[in-house]
């Protein structure tokens, strides 16, 4: 009478719905299975991958980030493996008081709300933003998946040639690169600056043309000896915003250029990029619209 008691009670686990618990929320297959604390624990361990990646900085740079990236999905797929796995062993599973659906969705609520409140990039320290215009062209291009480093600027400030992005009026993300640093003088010469009466350097490369666009391409170089390469058009597009004198950038402001210099809608436009706003530094691409595309480091371009 025991025995048939225990049979009647038995509910063999479907791999089918452990898969999708796997799909849903890492660690609900586990649970499902009977395995509360080891479900728990792998949700943990899911957590503190970036962390442990953040603590060290390593996702800031390219190989550093696509390890992070590799670890974090071989331990999912590990997770989606062993909760399949072992629902096809739980033929005679006898369910635990917490196999039930309530059960299952308040675990999977309780992990969505965690990652809510969790803020991954916050943790690891980037953001990756796929570049939708060609304003900071050649250097950075449409289609470019670009990481910012978070933390670039906690304990440094930002420097002449630096792309930051960094928060409008509006609150819209923008990249545009560093030209004037707080209280510097800047003047524009076809689209080429002067920074506290120093002329930069814009050295002539090559011409070329995109979207019908006849352009000039020059190697311009900063008051600290960052060189970076820019587009201009044979002829200006907008002559106001080509030639401006005497540009006094305030205190714990800065002014930006794009690199693409009459397709940008940068500080000219729209004015000195405050301290306070400015998220980060962009640092390298991992992706694009093509292989060549992938593992650029901007820091030095």
């Amino acid at each position: 009478m025991n025995n048939q008691n225990a049979l009647s009670t038995t509910s063999p686990r479907s791999p089918l719905i452990a898969l999708l618990f796997s799909l849903l929320t890492p660690g609900l297959a586990q649970v499902y299975n009977g395995q509360l604390k080891k479900g728990i624990l792998f949700f943990g361990i899911l957590l503190v991958i970036p962390i442990l990646f953040g603590l060290f900085n390593a996702a800031i740079h390219f190989y550093g980030f696509t390890s992070m990236f590799i670890v974090e999905l071989l331990f999912r797929i590990y997770v989606l493996v062993d909760g399949v796995l072992v629902a096809k062993r739980h033929k005679n599973f006898q369910p635990m008081a917490y196999n039930t659906w309530y059960y299952h969705l308040g675990f999977a609520l309780a992990a969505i709300i965690v990652l809510v409140f969790f803020d991954i990039n916050e943790r690891v320290g980037i953001q990756s933003n796929v570049i939708p215009s060609p304003a900071n062209e050649p250097t950075i291009q449409i289609g470019d998946r670009a990481i910012t480093n978070l933390n670039a600027y906690k304990k440094l400030l930002p420097d002449y040639g630096d792309i930051i992005v960094y928060n409008n009026e509006n609150d819209k993300q923008f990249a545009f690169r560093v030209i004037g640093l707080p209280n510097d003088t800047i003047d524009l010469e076809q689209h080429i600056p002067a920074i506290n009466g120093q002329k930069m350097k814009a050295i002539f490369r090559r011409d070329t043309a995109i979207d019908n666009f006849e352009l000039s391409e020059f190697e311009e170089e900063l008051p600290n000896g960052h060189k970076h390469l820019i587009y201009k058009t044979k002829l200006a597009i907008d002559t106001a915003v080509a030639n401006m004198k005497d540009i006094i950038v305030p205190s714990n402001c800065y002014f930006l250029l794009g690199d693409n210099r009459d397709n940008a809608s940068d500080s000219r436009y729209e004015g000195f990029v405050k301290r306070d706003r400015i998220i980060g530094r962009i640092v390298f691409s991992y992706w694009g619209q093509s292989k060549e595309r992938i593992n650029i480091d901007f820091r030095d371009k």
